[in-house]
């Protein structure tokens, strides 16, 4: 019987750098696990080391295309498939949240172009509400949330179609127990027995190596 992976599994992925250099990568994370590319801890390798990492989370969700190597969801080869067939939720830098919109309108766009019931699509909104403590400003707007949460919507917009990898550019917005708080719910199930497995692509340097394991 053969083997399968569920998560994210990245076979020799080659990755154009801004400098013109390419960077390989290979790497697996499993279900409900997460993993984190970033800089150096060195001030001179930390820009090369954050564009490489931001690139690499642009190239996983389909954006732009790899160099060359393979790119694995649950054991299925999704290199040439467009973002909306890969099953990667995807949190850009910022999080591209709409303003216009409630925190609960702006999770409930992650559900846009899927054909789930409404009572189901209710429902799951409703958890990540829950989920990701955002109950107090479900009808609040984006320009009178905090960073972090604005960061938690954007994971909960993300984790709402319950993808199989969530992908996460994560800038430096806070910092100490909030900015851990935060890291500790993106692999929260949803509905799902597990999490998905979690790439997070950051540019902060403090992670601290002890609570997510870093990519050498």
């Amino acid at each position: 019987m053969m083997n399968t992976m569920e998560g994210l599994r990245l076979d020799r992925l080659v990755v154009a750098t801004p400098d013109g250099r390419s960077r390989g990568v290979n790497l697996t994370v499993g279900p409900g696990r997460l993993l984190t590319v970033g800089p150096e801890r060195s001030e001179a390798g930390a820009v090369e080391a954050t564009a490489s990492a931001m690139m690499l989370a642009r190239v996983v969700v389909g954006l732009v295309a790899p160099r060359s190597g393979r790119i694995h969801v649950d054991d299925r080869d999704v290199t040439d498939l467009p973002p909306e067939q890969r099953k990667i939720g995807y949190v850009p830098a910022g999080g591209a949240l709409l303003p216009q919109w409630t925190v609960w309108q702006n999770i409930a766009y992650g559900l846009r172009a899927t054909d789930i019931p409404e009572p189901e699509a209710h429902g799951r909104v409703s958890t990540a509400v829950k989920g990701l403590e955002l109950g107090s400003t479900r009808d609040v707007r984006p320009h009178l949330l905090t960073d972090a949460q604005r960061l938690r919507v954007a994971l909960a917009r993300a984790a709402v179609s319950l993808p199989s990898v969530l992908v996460v550019e994560l800038p430096t917005l806070v910092s100490g127990a909030e900015r851990l708080n935060d890291l500790a719910v993106l692999a929260m199930p949803l509905d799902e027995p597990r999490g998905p497995a979690v790439l997070v692509c950051t540019d902060d340097p403090n992670v601290p190596d002890e609570i997510l394991p870093r990519v050498p």
